[in-house]
């Protein structure tokens, strides 16, 4: 054993160890551990220090609801209608519509009858001809989560069509496009 003297008036006993290009790698990377682990303490963050920022989205899934208010649930065809060629049903279907959906919706139009030869539905002064088959109609999107649609209806008769009391013609039903 070798003695340093005094350091502050001691003697530190030192043993005298061989130290070897191994030894030397192994303390080099045991420090480099230590510092990262020190520099890791020092970033975390407790109460009341430093600041913290936060990114949060979500997405909000489009959906759309339909209550029907009114339905015609039959057209009284006259004599006077087959004079004309055509019969008009104001109001004959009346829904709340109720979508968050950005980019509108379609009103499709199912039709159980060949007894006209086309029909035009009307809805806040816009007027769509659609075939006596039926068809669809996008409605975009109001700014409104509940919209009122009061459709009237212009159905142009075919020839064969005799007076009197037939069902109504379509099922209107709302879906996102």
């Amino acid at each position: 054993m070798n003695y340093i003297s005094p350091f502050l008036g001691m003697g530190i006993a030192l043993q005298r160890v061989r130290m070897n290009f191994k030894n030397i790698s192994k303390l080099t990377l045991l420090v480099i551990v230590i510092t990262a682990y020190i520099n890791s303490l020092n970033s975390l963050s407790f109460a009341g220090n430093g600041k913290a920022t936060i990114l949060v989205s979500a997405t909000v899934m489009a959906k759309i609801s339909q209550s029907t208010i009114h339905q015609e649930s039959l057209i009284n065809v006259t004599q006077g209608d087959l004079k004309k060629g055509f019969i008009e049903i104001p109001s004959g279907t009346i829904l709340q519509i109720k979508t968050n959906s950005r980019n509108g919706y379609a009103l499709f139009f199912e039709c159980s009858n060949e007894l006209f030869k086309e029909v035009m539905v009307t809805d806040k002064g816009r007027t769509v001809t659609l075939s006596p088959h039926g068809g669809f109609v996008h409605q975009p999107y109001s700014g409104s989560n509940i919209e009122l649609k009061d459709l009237s209806y212009k159905l142009q008769l075919k020839e064969y069509i005799q007076p009197g009391a037939y069902p109504f013609p379509f099922r209107v039903t709302a879906s996102l496009l």
